[in-house]
């Protein structure tokens, strides 16, 4: 009876870590899901991020280009007159 009541506490304990190993695990895969989810969206992040680098090389030669138009405009309504 004796060995018996001893053995009782580690198979408590065995469950518990049991259940723990469980849940970690159950938290792992979690943890593993919102990482894949979050590098996803770091992707997608950074093609947004090229893409609005890009746009704003656009837009900023389109500036140049509608000064100069606009510089040029002015000197031809100069001579014209």
């Amino acid at each position: 009876m004796k060995l018996a009541q001893q053995g009782m506490p580690h198979l408590n304990l065995t469950q518990v870590a049991t259940n723990w190993s469980v849940v970690s695990g159950h938290w792992s895969v979690v943890i593993g899901q919102w990482s894949v989810v979050s590098g996803q969206w770091s992707v997608v992040g950074y093609w947004l991020l090229v893409i609005g680098y890009w746009l704003l090389v656009i837009g900023y030669w389109l500036l140049v280009i509608g000064y100069w138009l606009l510089v040029i405009g002015y000197w031809l309504l100069v001579i014209s007159y």
